[in-house]
């Protein structure tokens, strides 16, 4: 998408967004530097990813543990981004906004606070809830202590008039119409209490029932905090080595919020600063995709057991190890390191200088080669790095999925001659959530014309 505003395109007018704005707005801040033919904007993008959740990371220690330590921002590092793809990606930008308002809020800068919480809730829909309790607590707490602290005031300002500059130059303003159709669409809360509580308890009314009764029972009877301590220090590593026997999956995560918050305000009710970031975890969790608080899970967990010293080489040691496994295991919709030839890419346009199986690289060479072959090709169900490889984009949303993309009809006519290439191995658009009506209607109106190893090219 930010390779598309370097094309000179608009949000929302020129192509399909259904989020608030301003985590593209941010991201393109960030690459202003780097063409949109540079060959490594992934590579680069993603050390980016590595610095904002350090900084996440070393915020959060100012905000509930005692000290800050070097060496305890890199574990926390490794547990924020234990599981996750180092992508930029709209979430972890929400949270990084959030942290710094928590921040500027726990130094009494609240002018700060209210605007780094305003870009945190131009970020994603989910925001909004932690944005609007934020932005009543920031309030009461600006009228009860009016003295305003200069640098705090010059960050208000600087920022406010950065987001107001914003607006403008990138058509928010004159495309508002856009913007309030595509943000608030329909589909955009469909799933809000499947994805936001239902996720939380089981499918099983009686689980439910008998969950919510063990919660009861922890907060009400009385257990020795060191006891909660040390089962938290044996399940701390439990937590991490689990997915290793379950094909790279957690499991219990949402039940362990559940129970961290009990603890919290079993043992630690005066620790405001914890309950916010519990509060931003399930926030943040509301998703279509990776819908879990597991970003804070180990982080809290590990608050709660920070006064057992003697054991954070162990777990230290624990999570870089299961990291880098991890990693090379599962990787990220990608091949298995353990199991297929691995090569470094280069002279490719945004990938290179990235570590891909062959499978994967002989797959962008076919379709950098379907794309010299045949003019404005669109690749379907969905291939947004082949989009920005080959720097085309013929239509509004390079995730053809139904969810992503609100005016393909609008499209449908209009792009009805060009070819289309098929993933022959993506079929997750033909039912269901991720349907993409987009590809079924051409695919419909086409013809095939060629097969190839990777795609079924369709013409009319």
């Amino acid at each position: 998408m930010v390779d598309r505003i370097k094309l000179g395109q608009k949000i929302y007018k020129d192509f399909d967004y259904i989020r608030p704005f301003f985590s593209i707005i941010f991201w393109d801040f960030l690459l202003k530097p780097i063409s949109a033919n540079s060959e490594f904007s992934i590579l680069l993008s993603r050390i980016l990813v590595i610095v904002e959740s350090f900084i996440i990371c070393y915020v959060i220690q100012k905000l509930i543990f005692e000290k800050t330590h070097l060496q305890l921002t890199i574990f926390l590092l490794i547990c924020f981004l234990h599981s996750f793809p180092i992508m930029t990606w709209h979430t972890i930008d929400g949270i990084f906004f959030s942290i710094l308002s928590l921040f500027f809020y726990k130094k009494k800068w609240n002018f700060s606070a209210l605007i780094f919480i305003v870009l945190a809730s131009l970020v994603k829909q989910s925001f909004f809830i932690f944005g609007f309790v934020m932005t009543i607590i920031i309030l009461q707490d600006l009228y009860k202590n009016r003295k305003i602290d200069k640098r705090d005031f010059y960050i208000f300002i600087s920022t406010a008039i950065l987001l107001i500059f914003s607006l403008f130059q990138y058509g928010i303003i004159e495309n508002f119409e856009y913007f309030f159709k595509q943000v608030f669409n329909s589909s955009a809360s469909s799933n809000f209490y499947e994805s936001s509580i239902a996720v939380y308890f089981f499918n099983n009314k009686i689980a439910t029932a008998a969950f919510i009764l063990f919660l009861i029972s922890i907060y009400f009877i009385k257990i020795n905090r060191k006891i909660i301590e040390v089962l938290l220090t044996i399940l701390f590593p439990i937590i991490i080595i689990f997915p290793f026997f379950n094909q790279g999956v957690f499991l219990g995560i949402h039940s362990l919020f559940l129970i961290l918050i009990i603890l919290f305000l079993k043992y630690e009710p005066e620790n405001k600063f914890a309950f916010f970031l519990l509060f931003l975890a399930w926030s943040s969790s509301i998703s279509w995709g990776y819908n879990t608080p597991i970003f804070f899970i180990l982080i809290l967990i590990y608050k709660f057991i920070e006064k057992k010293t003697r054991f954070f080489l162990f777990l230290w040691g624990i999570i870089l190890v299961t990291f880098f496994i991890y990693r090379i295991r599962y990787t990220y919709l990608s091949d298995s390191l353990l199991t297929t030839k691995h090569i470094i890419t280069k002279n490719i346009t945004s990938i290179s200088g990235l570590l891909i199986s062959e499978n994967e690289y002989f797959y962008i060479l076919e379709a950098q080669q379907i794309n010299k072959n045949y003019k404005d090709v669109i690749f379907l169900p969905g291939s947004p790095i082949l989009d920005i490889i080959n720097l085309n984009f013929p239509n509004r949303a390079s995730w053809e999925m139904d969810i992503e993309y609100p005016n393909w009809k609008r499209d449908l006519n209009k792009l009805k001659t060009n070819i289309i290439a098929v993933d022959n191995k993506q079929n997750y658009y033909k039912e269901g959530f991720y349907i993409s009506s987009f590809a079924l209607e051409l695919i419909k109106r086409k013809k095939i014309i060629k097969k190839t190893k990777y795609f079924t090219i369709y013409g009319n």
